[in-house]
């Protein structure tokens, strides 16, 4: 053993030699013009790529490539080579020979050559999904514009536990004008992943709207609950929860997380979790359960199919429904379940539980403004009548907030279905002193004011 490891410290002390000898050549040294020029043409290269993919435009992609060629050009004039000088004998002893046994001696100090080899699973994984994420990539590059094959990177990208880049890759979807419904919830999923668990303004921004454009997202009502929580909103997180927990399904891959985590919190605030108001009896968790839905749930919820999706979205509704016909003062519940009707476009059901929600909050200026809204939604000529109660709900309306835009356009239909046309052009008049020149939705309104003459 003993000569085995003079040996190796033979041969370490020749490799590191033979690797030091060209220091003592003090005589020229190339310097690093051609280094430096295969890096400015890896460059021009990189610009042509991004230039085809659409990510510079022209005048960028050119811009960019006066300023690497005005670089290559100043290195004609470096010479070759110039005039070295050798480091001194010491530095190049303490380079080749102290430097390679110091390092030795602190492993032999420190290192643990007993320890057996670990497999590098997580750079077998990366290699085994290679294909995949390399046929995403393909499909991106070919297509840089298409905000499908950005989602779909995104999604690759998640399941191969990569979420900063499944991030990058859902913000350019998004940009492309991509509006799948789950999108933002990934989005939003990634960052916090990314982020190490912590809701960030942009995974707050990203869950808010998802959730607007879906208030049943299990997955965004989560997260933005848990926003508040780190916000210092300990209360509004519970508050949250406790809905959510009521509103999903027990099946929910991550019900039993959502569970402890309402337990931690209810703990948290000097509460007892099974006596919490309005909660199922048995559906605290069990103390070793925990945690926010990690990134097999979120996966899981992802790839639900349309029709799944839908049933999932219908069993909450319904849930939700049910509930609330035993808590019908919960006005919160009422306006998730009328954003939920809305949603899934069953009108009449919405008109129901906005009439509710507007019931219970007669001050609330953004809930009448909703329930108005539902009245009139689907109808096709409100020119001489309108829905039962609009003309109620909209002098609600005009005595919370006598110049709300909304209100006055409303104030104008009402107006106009009693034949009070001036009084209809009058606010419709404000109204259009809001709107920008050259919007559409400016000259649908002066349409409709050029009609009262008629």
């Amino acid at each position: 053993m003993i000569l085995l490891w003079i040996v190796l410290g033979l041969m370490t002390l020749a490799a590191a030699l033979i690797l030091a000898w060209p220091l003592f050549d003090s005589r020229r040294f190339k310097n690093d013009s051609a280094f430096a020029l295969a890096v400015y043409r890896d460059q021009l290269a990189e610009i042509n790529h991004d230039a085809a993919r659409g990510i510079l435009d022209e005048a960028q992609a050119r811009a960019a490539q006066i300023e690497i060629e005005r670089r290559i050009l100043a290195l004609a004039d470096a010479p070759k080579f110039q005039p070295a000088k050798a480091p001194t004998p010491l530095l190049i002893v303490a380079m080749a020979v102290v430097l390679p046994l110091g390092a030795f001696g602190l492993y032999l100090f420190l290192g643990r050559p007993d320890l057996p080899g670990q497999p590098a699973q997580g750079l077998a994984e990366s290699i085994a999904a290679s294909p995949e994420l390399a046929a995403l990539q393909g499909a991106v590059e070919r297509a840089p514009t298409d905000p499908a094959t950005w989602r779909a990177l995104g999604d690759g990208l998640m399941a191969v536990q990569r979420p900063s880049d499944a991030a990058n890759a859902f913000a350019r979807a998004i940009a492309l004008g991509d509006r799948n419904p789950k999108l933002q919830s990934r989005y939003g999923s990634a960052l916090v992943m990314a982020g190490q668990g912590r809701v960030n303004e942009k995974a707050k921004a990203a869950f808010t709207a998802a959730a607007t454009a879906d208030p049943t997202d299990p997955i965004a009502r989560f997260f933005l609950g848990l926003a508040k929580e780190q916000a210092g909103d300990a209360t509004g997180a519970l508050t949250d929860w406790l809905a959510l927990e009521r509103d999903v399904p027990q099946d929910l891959p991550w019900h039993a997380n959502l569970a402890e985590n309402i337990d931690r919190v209810a703990r948290e605030l000097g509460l007892d979790p099974a006596t919490l108001p309005g909660r199922a009896p048995g559906s605290n968790a069990t103390p070793q359960q925990g945690g926010a839905p990690d990134a097999s749930d979120l996966d899981a919820a992802a790839k639900m199919s349309d029709s799944e999706r839908e049933a999932f979205i219908e069993s909450m509704v319904a849930k939700l429904a049910e509930r609330l016909e035993a808590e019908p003062d919960d006005l919160d519940g009422w306006l998730r379940l009328a954003k939920a009707y809305s949603v899934l476009g069953k009108r009449d059901d919405a008109r129901a539980a906005w009439a509710k929600a507007a019931s219970l909050a007669p001050t609330r200026l953004d809930v009448q403004l909703d329930y108005a809204n539902a009245l009139i939604d689907g109808s096709t000529d409100l020119s001489k009548t309108l829905p039962p109660n609009f003309a109620d709900t909209v002098t609600k309306i005009r005595t919370l907030a006598p110049d709300n835009p909304l209100g006055l356009y409303y104030g104008g239909l009402v107006a106009r279905a009693q034949g009070d046309t001036k009084a209809a052009k009058d606010m419709w008049l404000k109204v259009l002193a809001l709107i920008p020149q050259g919007s559409a939705q400016r000259e649908s309104l002066q349409r409709e004011i050029d009609s009262l003459a008629q």
